[in-house]
């Protein structure tokens, strides 16, 4: 550890520089003090190693690791640090919301190695926040750099950005670069296109991110060589993990179709736009804006594991049940229906109820003359003057409240992971759901693969996150809805009346015929469950009108309402009719 004397008058310097940092962006900017940390430990109770600063979005906070500044020896440089951390809350990426759009339109442009897209938006946004405060305030960014430099940080990687950096600031060669056996053709051609597309997108920075990744993704392809420039850059990374600890970002499950037409790669663009005499002819990567790429209605979603790992890219703690919950329930909230409005209008008559004393302070259109005189012929105000109460008769109409619902689905092995593919019947499920609990019922939910394993709610619950919770996981057993877990719910009569709702195709039909080794039959179970529950039972099944006609019909006599749909799309229809006529009401 350094001498803590010269820890403390380095705080002491730096805090006096704090103010001057927030004028370099705004005479009205308020972003509370950094946390100053005099210790390499200090610094990694807060989350910072490996650099000497960084940003939480969260909270809004910035970290300086003031021991690391000593030891780097950029002491000299507060207003030049502190001023490109605001940067970062405040240019870019600002907030969580554009952070996480930017890292997705960097992970199009990396594919196969969507890994490294933190670390490119934290590069990208270091470029846009350095070229501003040393052209533009004229700050000594170039300066805080030769003082990091060293032989051992040099890689293609830290030559292509110092390069970079040597080309905005019209800098000569082996300034900032200063290991020039990096030093290539390739690298000055790919420097110069960088510095070109930091000065252009200055003020859309969003829209050039992807074609930042591009640039630099012959530079990631390799394992081993990403390892070793990854440690040698590490000393940058100060907005890599900005999003750690996060709540939800809604807004993200949509196709980002303007972040794919943006994945271009400026090396072809500028040949393309030389031979063509200046005419553009913009080559996007073989990524064309092919809407059935996308998942879910209208095929405008992405699937819920890149969702998964964008997520966790923009927040590393997020936790993967949480992040699936989110996905399907935003996709869902469009498909719900809206919030109950109860008007009641009570129709009342004013009926006389008794006596009492009228006083000297009540009006006097009050008293009961005759009621006063019956009471004594001398008028003697406020001890034998009367006056008559009254009360409101009330004709209020009786409201029914909402059936609950009980919705099983089949989760055999014909069905697919939710976390990993886009799944239809978790979103019709999900929109159902969501609805009921919305217009005030309870949900019970169930997966059911069997024979083999099911996965089912408390009962009746009323907690969102428990029944998203429930119907986003996955069991892969068996071969159908085992219909037995309706004995549970509806075995004997429930104090509330249901709707049950059940979700799957074909083998339905052997799982009734199955044996239950029970003098009740499945076929006796389900009759009885439908007349307990006392509301709707509805069978969607993923087949043909046709198929097993006669048992449909067995069916149809107990009172279950047959859906069909020939393709699990249909479902979303379906989930949307349910919601809106069974709890869409006023």
């Amino acid at each position: 550890m350094h001498n803590q004397s010269e820890i403390k008058e380095t705080l002491a310097a730096w805090k006096s520089c704090w103010q001057q940092a927030k004028l370099e962006w705004n005479p009205l900017l308020r972003l509370q003090e950094p946390i100053w940390c005099l210790s390499h430990q200090e610094a990694q109770k807060e989350g910072l190693s490996g650099s000497f600063a960084m940003i939480r979005l969260t909270d809004h906070r910035i970290v300086i690791n003031l021991e690391e500044i000593v030891e780097r020896g950029i002491v000299d440089y507060a207003v030049e640090v502190l001023a490109h951390e605001i940067g970062h809350h405040i240019f870019a990426p600002a907030n969580l919301y554009d952070n996480a759009v930017l890292l997705n339109r960097i992970r199009f442009a990396l594919p196969g190695i969507e890994d490294r897209a933190p670390m490119v938006s934290n590069l990208y946004t270091d470029f846009l926040i350095n070229d501003k405060l040393q052209r533009v305030n004229k700050l000594k960014i170039s300066e805080v750099y030769k003082a990091i430099n060293s032989e051992d940080n040099f890689s293609e990687l830290w030559t292509l950005m110092m390069r970079t950096y040597e080309y905005l600031w019209r800098l000569k060669r082996g300034e900032l670069a200063v290991n020039l056996s990096f030093h290539s053709k390739k690298i000055d051609a790919d420097a110069s296109l960088l510095a070109s597309l930091v000065r252009s997108y200055s003020k859309g920075w969003i829209h050039g991110g992807g074609r930042f990744a591009v640039m630099l993704y012959p530079y990631l392809m390799d394992d081993k060589t990403f390892r070793d420039a990854r440690k040698k850059i590490l000393i940058l990374l100060d907005a890599e993990d900005a999003g750690k600890g996060a709540m939800d970002i809604s807004g993200m499950t949509e196709l980002d179709l303007e972040g794919y037409d943006e994945i271009v790669d400026m090396r072809k663009e500028a040949i393309s736009l030389k031979e063509d005499g200046g005419k553009k002819n913009i080559d996007v990567l073989g990524l064309d804006e092919n809407i059935k790429g996308g998942f879910g209605p209208r095929n405008g979603y992405m699937g819920p594991g890149n969702y998964i790992d964008l997520m966790q890219q923009v927040n590393p703690n997020a936790d993967e049940q949480s992040l699936v919950n989110a996905y399907y329930k935003e996709i869902a909230l469009s498909h719900l229906i809206d919030f109950p409005v109860e008007t009641s209008e009570n129709v009342s008559m004013d009926l006389p109820e008794g006596l009492e004393t009228w006083d000297i302070g009540d009006a006097i259109e009050e008293v009961d003359w005759l009621q006063s005189a019956i009471l004594s012929p001398a008028i003697i105000p406020g001890l034998t003057t009367q006056k008559r109460t009254y009360g409101a008769d009330s004709d209020n109409n009786i409201s029914e409240g909402p059936l609950d619902v009980y919705m099983g689905i089949d989760c055999s092995g014909s069905m697919m992971n939710p976390k990993e593919n886009f799944s239809w019947p978790v979103l019709a499920a999900t929109i159902i759901g969501l609805s009921a609990l919305r217009a005030g019922a309870s949900v019970m939910g169930c997966l059911s693969g069997e024979p083999g394993s099911y996965l089912e709610t408390d009962g009746f619950i009323s907690d969102e996150t428990d029944l998203l919770t429930t119907l986003t996981s996955y069991l892969g057993t068996g071969y159908a809805y085992g219909i037995e877990r309706l004995r549970k719910p509806f075995g004997e009569k429930p104090n509330k009346k249901s709707h049950i709702v059940i979700v799957t195709d074909n083998d339905i039909f052997s799982m009734l015929n199955s044996d239950t080794q029970k003098k009740q039959t499945h076929w006796e179970l389900a009759e009885i469950a439908l007349k307990n529950a006392g509301g709707h039972g509805t069978m969607v099944l993923h087949s043909y009108p046709d198929y097993q006609k006669d048992l449909v019909i067995r069916l149809e006599k107990m009172g279950w309402k047959v859906y069909y749909v020939t393709n699990e799309a249909e479902l979303l229809k379906f989930a949307s009719e349910f919601s809106q006529q069974n709890y869409a009401y006023v």
